[in-house]
């Protein structure tokens, strides 16, 4: 597994308590609220993470609709059935790049933050839209550039100020790294979609706790394993020199943390 989706050990744990309501929760909400015009019976995630999703694709569903949960990371969905109990969910640990399940079985393919991980991304959705039924809809989001979600371009200045050329990679070849709108339109209209739409979503959030961000971005995420090589006391400075650089955010800015993501939705013809 590559470092960019190394979340392991107690990661997917600090992942979903500290960055899922911070970060996630209020997306999860806006997909949902879309989604309630919509028929959704047979629907698949991709890359379900710790569950903040599925929990709330569930009230979607009619007495008879089922919902598969697949995430490359078995500990994450460990997370995630550790929160949610429910026999719709047929939780399953699958690459996105090469689905198990035979063509035309979904009406939804819902992938909330994970496209950016998929290695080859074309392939991913060519698998998405080979698992769809016809008129069947992808729906997924992406973070956009890191300029927009101010705190986490904090969290790699830091890290860059910090370790210069030796800096982690992980927010820049990971979450923050697909937002070329062309790129994405370009990518899905090869796999075989049309009425291919890209939404700006801009949420807000409460940052209540300055220690609980830092917590966040350095115990649940795969940065967690580039610092635990590193010297207990650079650790430690990595630590304080976060908590300073959020802290002066919130000094000048308020609490309120912008977000700022892209909603995709596209068509099987």
């Amino acid at each position: 597994m590559s470092s960019l989706t190394a979340f392991a050990g107690s990661v997917p744990a600090n992942y979903d308590k500290y960055l899922g309501p911070l970060l996630f929760e209020t997306y999860a909400l806006d997909l949902v609220e879309r989604l309630q015009a919509r028929h959704l019976k047979n629907v698949l995630e991709i890359a379900c993470g710790t569950g903040r999703l599925t929990r709330h694709l569930l009230s979607l569903l009619p007495s008879d609709g089922s919902l598969v949960a697949t995430d490359l990371n078995p500990d994450m969905i460990a997370e995630a059935k550790s929160h949610i109990i429910n026999n719709r969910v047929q939780w399953l640990q699958a690459d996105a790049q090469q689905l198990p399940f035979k063509q035309n079985s979904f009406d939804h393919v819902i992938c909330q933050f994970g496209v950016m991980f998929f290695p080859d991304k074309e392939v991913a959705f060519k698998e998405a839209f080979r698992v769809l039924e016809e008129g069947g809809a992808y729906i997924f989001s992406v973070w956009d550039n890191m300029i927009y979600n101010p705190r986490v371009f904090i969290l790699n200045k830091v890290m860059d100020e910090l370790f210069k050329d030796e800096a982690p990679d992980f927010l820049k070849k990971g979450p923050y790294s697909y937002f070329d709108k062309d790129e994405i339109r370009d990518k899905l209209s090869k796999a075989g979609f049309v009425n291919i739409s890209i939404d700006v979503v801009m949420k807000t959030t409460e940052l209540k706790n300055v220690d609980d961000v830092v917590i966040g971005f350095v115990d649940g995420s795969p940065l967690s394993t580039f610092l635990a090589k590193k010297p207990v006391d650079l650790q430690q400075e990595v630590r304080h020199k976060l908590h300073e650089e959020i802290k002066a955010q919130v000094d000048q800015y308020g609490s309120v943390m912008p977000l700022q993501a892209l909603l995709i939705q596209a068509i099987k013809k």
